[in-house]
């Protein structure tokens, strides 16, 4: 009997490899779809001039990088802005709708039970039931238990729950690149609220220039050396300055209105403010170099690369569904429908019932509908690829553009500061000199407006040079991943490999 059972099992085992051979070669095919782009690595690109020949060394920026400016309320506008701000708790509800899809993609890895009951008194028909139970009432009750188990031969299900983690850690790079994003904004805004007080005080200080001015204008009158023009004229002088003044306050209104707003408060918030102590002649330095794989860890980048992986493991899930599937399945039920049985009557050897088996299927023909389906995950994965790419090349570009307007803007300075001394000196003599009846009216007015354009200017250059410093904080991720155990943590790579 031995040969013969060692026969059979030879021939059973021969049988079912047959069998999953002729499935494997019966199931529809990707038809050579396949993705077609690759990943940029920033260090392939040219970083150029701007980034390699930066001129001054510096730390890097840390998380908290504008608190080198020493001004205490900014420090506290920012932590006030970063804590319950209702942009930041919308990234955080995203976050954990993301963890929660990666739950639900996460349950078809595990066996499913389920259990339920039917419980009623009832009367069956006796002209459609034969009897019995027609024409008898009874208690026909029933409770079943079922156990379903995919066993994911081709790693479907686990693609899908890998895919579903990367789009939570995407998601939690897109809170990081928030709060980046939000504390720059913060910075601007409070640099343009101490350009609006700068300006103020320029104009006010014209305004106090011209109404000397216009004091000597009218004693020159008086004294019969002068001419109603030139009073009117220093008074036409002192109202445009009045004005210039008034829109400075507003813009100062405003300036304290959008911090508000910033920091997730009502617009008396802004009211609360001091002037701020940052200067906006605050020294800056750039750092000595400027290396371009940091591009890469910026939390935004980060992201788009875990949305790459997430397309992948999508494009695993949807080439699986090539292959046949297998289900183990098991059911215990227990029922009863006697004509002479009690509510319990199902509590019996006689009303329980099983059945223990496997499901399988297998795809042949669906119209297509696979190899499409396959088709849409490839394009998702080559689109995400594309927009990696692009942040990369944004990012970069970002980069460049700050450094680059950080030097100019030094070069502009100076040449601003030497023509404002010149223009202070101008002034200086054309009011002396109309003081004592030297210089004509029109000398103090050009002389004025020159010494006035040049104030204006170095403040707007000098803002704009903290507004370009906070943009570059940006464009390096804000002092994100500053450590390289930081930068480890947020890797891709690292996390598919743990």
């Amino acid at each position: 009997m031995k040969p013969h059972l060692s026969a059979l099992l030879a021939a059973c085992r021969s049988l079912s490899i047959a069998s999953l051979c002729v499935m494997l070669c019966s199931c529809i095919t990707s038809g050579g779809i396949r993705p077609h782009e690759t990943e940029l690595n920033p260090t392939s690109l040219d970083a150029g001039q701007a980034i390699r020949t930066t001129r001054q060394d510096a730390a890097w920026p840390t998380g908290d990088w504008w608190r080198a400016w020493g001004d205490p309320q900014l420090d506290r506008l920012v932590d006030d802005a970063t804590a319950g701000n209702p942009g930041l708790k919308e990234a955080q509800a995203r976050i954990d709708n993301a963890r929660f899809q990666a739950q639900v993609a996460g349950a078809d890895e595990l066996p499913q039970v389920d259990i339920s009951g039917n419980f009623a008194r009832q009367r069956f028909a006796r002209d459609t039931t034969p009897a019995p139970p027609g024409g008898t009432t009874v208690w026909n009750n029933s409770v079943s238990a079922g156990l379903s188990y995919d066993l994911d031969l081709w790693g479907k299900n686990r693609a899908i729950r890998a895919g579903a983690l990367d789009a939570v850690q995407a998601s939690v790079a897109d809170d990081r690149f928030a709060v980046v994003e939000l504390q720059t904004a913060v910075v601007r805004a409070y640099v343009q609220l101490a350009l609006q007080y700068a300006l103020l005080d320029a104009y006010q200080a014209v305004q106090q220039q011209e109404q000397q001015t216009l004091d000597i204008a009218q004693r020159r009158l008086e004294a019969g050396i002068g001419s109603r023009l030139e009073v009117s004229q220093a008074k036409t002088q002192l109202t445009a300055s009045l004005t210039k003044v008034q829109q400075a306050q507003q813009q100062l209104a405003l300036s304290r209105i959008d911090i508000a707003a910033l920091a997730g408060k009502g617009a008396g918030y802004g009211d609360t403010l001091a002037r701020p102590a940052l200067a906006l002649s605050e020294p800056i330095a750039l750092p000595a170099s400027l290396p371009v794989d940091l591009i890469g860890h910026r939390p935004d980048i980060v992201a788009q690369r875990w949305r790459v992986l997430a397309t992948e493991k999508g494009m695993a899930a949807a080439h699986a569904a090539f292959y046949p599937n297998i289900d183990l399945l098991a059911t215990a039920s227990l029922g009863s429908a006697a004509t002479f049985g009690g509510f319990f009557n199902l509590l019996s050897s006689d009303g329980a019932g099983h059945s223990l088996g496997a499901a399988i299927s297998l795809p042949i023909f669906d119209g297509g509908r696979l190899r499409g389906q396959y088709g849409v995950a490839v394009s998702d994965r080559d689109a995400a690829v594309d927009a990696y790419n692009a942040a990369i090349v944004d990012a970069m570009r970002g980069v460049a553009a700050q450094v680059t307007s950080l030097h100019a803007l030094d070069a502009q300075q100076v040449s601003i500061d030497a023509t404002l001394d010149a223009a202070r000196e101008a002034y200086r003599l054309a009011d002396a000199g109309y003081r004592s009846g030297i210089t004509e009216f029109l000398n103090v007015l050009a002389a004025q407006n020159a010494l006035q354009e040049q104030e204006e200017r170095l403040a707007d250059v000098e803002a704009r040079r903290l507004d370009a410093w906070a943009l570059l904080m940006k464009e390096l991720g804000g002092g994100f991943a500053a450590t390289a155990a930081d930068r480890a943590a947020m890797e891709p790579d690292h996390a598919s490999r743990n």
